[in-house]
């Protein structure tokens, strides 16, 4: 069948498959895994975007704080063509998960959940392949768990504990997939502890964290050291602000309720690193206005992720996941929470795209 489709038409078809087909088509034949994993067929499909969405309301038994939902925008929208349709918001089944009602979403990153049950069951799950991992119990309690893996880069994922804050750090423990064990280390922040938001970026082998004294925190989780970098900030810190990556650069979105700023660390690795402002965003760019020039000035917007590759970004209105494209000025794409989610908050969206490790992931 390979030699009777011929590459180039076997990959038409494949980039007009559902990602999960994809997953589970690695295994047809040799020729079909070169293809699905090259990068090539990578940058012909368009990314993948998944949120977690938090539910207001008291707790009640049985129900999650956080519920994963995917968001699926057309693939024109996400390579800048006007999709003004409203795409829905699908809940992602997480049936298949027995330990699903019975433990947490304490986090997410780039398509893998981790969850938690007391004292200490941890789980990373992954939606797409609907694979999942018992992790083994840390030796300590956790104050707070992060999850950190890189679909582009390798199948494996870590998972950070801190388990005790220290003035100027932290004692953690991390869970390495590769290894499948746990091992202790002790943080150097580089600034005061208080400082620390629970703001954080996950990209490559690094967490950055936010700091309300001006600063972003870069803990490095490739070397066994873990070493911190501190880094000022262009602006101050405040709940709208948010870290990212575009194009390889570290970018910081600042806003004060009328005003987006965007701003991308140049030279991040010499000496002579600084921000360059990229973009301004107005309430008039944002929302649609009248004959008379006033704009629909109660709309509140809040800045959620940067998208990876293109000057778009993603920004969360109350019901809606808005796409504007920062070079044509406009908006380019909407995902529509529905009203039966009126009373929900998006806490973080990812955008990443398919890749063999995403796939591989868990198997």
């Amino acid at each position: 069948m390979d030699g009777e489709l011929g590459e180039d038409l076997l990959t038409e078809v494949l980039v007009r498959l559902p990602h999960k087909s994809l997953a589970r088509f690695q295994c047809v034949s040799t020729t079909w895994r070169a293809l699905i994993s090259g990068d090539y067929l990578r940058r012909r499909l368009p990314l993948i975007t998944s949120g977690v969405l938090f539910h207001d309301g008291p707790p009640r038994p049985g129900k999650q704080a956080y519920t994963y939902a995917c968001a699926s925008p057309s693939s024109s929208a996400q390579d800048g063509v006007e999709d003004r349709g409203g795409s829905g918001v699908e809940e992602a089944d997480m049936g298949f998960f027995p330990c699903h009602a019975t433990s947490s979403i304490i986090d997410g990153c780039n398509g893998l959940l981790l969850y938690y049950a007391a004292p200490a069951a941890f789980h990373v799950v992954n939606p797409t392949t609907r694979r999942w991992a018992a992790l083994p119990a840390p030796r300590q309690r956790t104050l707070l768990s992060v999850l950190a893996f890189d679909p582009c880069a390798s199948p494996h994922y870590k998972v950070v504990c801190f388990a005790r804050w220290l003035p100027r750090g932290a004692c953690v423990e991390v869970f390495d997939s590769e290894s499948g064990a746990w091992r202790e280390r002790e943080l150097d922040f580089g600034i005061d502890t208080d400082a620390m938001s629970a703001t954080m970026h996950c990209s490559g082998a690094a967490i950055h964290v936010l700091a309300y004294s001006g600063h972003v925190v870069r803990i490095d989780l490739a070397g066994t050291g873990m070493a911190c970098a501190v880094t000022a900030l262009p602006a101050p810190v405040s709940y709208r602000a948010r870290a990212g990556h575009c194009r390889g650069r570290l970018r910081y979105a600042s806003s004060d309720g009328a005003r987006l700023s965007l701003w991308e660390l140049r030279d991040a690795e010499g000496s002579q690193s600084q921000w360059a402002l990229k973009h301004e965003l107005g309430v008039r760019d944002l929302v649609s206005c009248d004959a008379s020039g006033t704009c629909q000035s109660n709309k509140t917007f809040l800045f959620m992720a940067f998208h990876p590759e293109k000057e778009v970004v993603y920004l969360w209105t109350p019901g809606k996941l808005v796409a504007f494209d920062l070079e044509q000025r406009r908006v380019v794409g909407e995902s529509v929470f529905g009203s039966d989610r009126e009373g929900a908050q998006l806490i973080q969206i990812w955008l990443f795209p398919f890749s063999r490790h995403l796939a591989s992931c868990l198997a």
